[in-house]
């Protein structure tokens, strides 16, 4: 038995829960304020995240972390969301202005930190050496695809080369890269260099939760009607199906597990600023963010049980 159902809510859930709504009544408070948050999530995203991956890369068997199918199957589950999404988009019509706003919402997910956070408290240090595996990987699929449909709709020029370069930058894929090279050249460090670093990655998870809190407290929650779509194809409809289809497959419990909380991940904070950027919706974006954070949360409490209790737990 890998968990029980009692265990996913109290011990692995819970806690991930629990200081999102922190961070919404710090918030609420004003103990908490959006400088706060925006300097927070600065330092998780350059700092504390990139440490945690490092040290959880360089510290772990990396021998089997991670098989070619699994992979391979995750990111072909990313591009099929983002086709499908794009196709529901051209049937209801989207106003060609939001479309590329919808499959955003539709496809991109906040797996660096939300599924994380959930595979960590789940998986311990296996959880931050295949999450970061995974986080990476969906990373590098996420901004590729976001460039193609923005530009599409915003009427500009497809430039994939600077859309690479920033991702060669990214601190989080680095700290992956960096870690697995040490980890393969059985790099030694001194102990409190190792404590050190343990310490500062240990404040992305809590650090990073309360954040999403922190905004979703001053965050709308009105979005245009075929938006909902969006939505349901985010948190529900990608994942159910994959995972459902991943079982038929006979990808392992764990496998599962992992592909289901990563996809039924909250749409990315981040696609808000790429849409921005493009001179799309942000607020509808940033609104489906809030949005797709709270129904996820649940679909992931509820999901998690059932797949452990069909698939032997």
């Amino acid at each position: 038995m890998l968990l029980d159902t009692q265990s996913v809510i109290l011990d692995v859930a819970a806690p991930v829960l629990l200081m999102i709504v922190m961070g919404v009544f710090l918030r609420r408070i004003q103990l908490i304020n959006d400088g706060f948050i925006l300097i927070s999530s600065r330092f998780v995203f350059q700092v504390s995240m990139p440490a945690l991956f490092f040290f959880g890369m360089l510290g772990n068997n990396l021998s089997g972390l991670i098989s070619v199918n699994l992979a391979a199957y995750f990111l072909a589950t990313i591009g099929l969301t983002f086709l499908f999404a794009w196709l529901v988009a051209v049937k209801l019509n989207v106003p060609e202005r939001q479309r590329g706003v919808f499959v955003q919402i539709a496809f991109r997910g906040n797996c660096g930190i939300f599924s994380v956070a959930l595979v960590v408290n789940m998986f311990g240090q296996d959880g931050v050496a295949l999450g970061g595996v995974m986080s990476g990987l969906s990373v590098l699929l996420f901004n590729i695809l976001a460039e193609i449909i923005l530009t599409r709709y915003s009427h500009g020029k497809l430039q994939l080369i600077p859309v690479l370069r920033s991702l060669l930058k990214n601190p989080l894929i680095l700290s992956i890269v960096l870690g697995v090279i040490a980890n393969l050249i059985s790099l030694k460090l001194p102990a409190f260099i190792v404590k050190t670093g343990s310490l500062v990655g240990g404040l992305s998870l809590p650090l990073a939760l309360v954040c999403i809190g922190g905004s979703l407290a001053t965050s709308g929650f009105s979005l245009p009607k075929h938006f909902s779509m969006a939505i349901l194809c985010k948190v529900a409809l990608s994942p159910i199906l994959f995972t459902a289809l991943g079982c038929l497959l006979g990808f392992s419990q764990k496998e599962l597990l992992f592909l289901f909380i990563f996809l039924a991940a909250p749409t990315a904070a981040s696609a808000y600023v790429t849409a921005v950027a493009k001179g799309d919706d942000g607020k509808s974006t940033a609104n489906a963010i809030a949005t797709t954070t709270l129904v996820s949360s649940i679909i992931i409490v509820v999901g998690i049980p059932i797949i452990i209790r069909l698939t032997g737990g």
